[in-house]
């Protein structure tokens, strides 16, 4: 049975956990599977998840939202200008993005998998795939 959320609340105890990624943490709607199995649909109006959230449900069940690992992208640059233009063709793509002084961190995602494609080719740019805890910059993945 499908357990839906009708409250978020912070610092109370909680009867169990889920790992959630960055992305799914932004998403409205989601549905989910906890730790202890429990499977749960939510509706985030007009917010998203954070982690330490308690997710109540219709019944007083209530689960901490945890983050998890993503799959990242670490691309470390030697220039200037391919910094500028990398960060730029991620940028189009409407892609959040972590960026510290000459590094880039991006999630793995199939629509900027030809710019790490290129990233690989260029002998300026260090690239690594990984697993991490993905914190973009600014408000990442808003609507227009």
């Amino acid at each position: 049975m499908i357990k839906k959320i009708i409250e978020i609340k912070k610092d109370i105890s909680f009867d169990d956990e889920v790992e959630l990624s960055w992305f799914d943490m932004q998403k409205p709607n989601l549905t989910a599977v906890s730790k202890k199995g429990v499977d749960f649909i939510i509706k985030a109006k007009f917010t998203h998840l954070h982690e330490n959230d308690i997710l109540v449900d219709e019944d007083g069940f209530t689960i901490k939202v945890s983050r998890s690992e993503d799959m990242i992208y670490i691309l470390e640059f030697k220039d200037a200008l391919s910094f500028a233009k990398t960060a730029y063709e991620i940028g189009n793509r409407h892609q959040p993005v972590q960026i510290s002084e000459s590094k880039i961190v991006v999630l793995d995602d199939i629509s900027i998998e030809d710019i790490i494609k290129d990233c690989y080719k260029n002998e300026s740019i260090k690239v690594e795939k990984t697993r991490g805890y993905f914190k973009p910059n600014g408000k990442a993945h808003h609507s227009h």
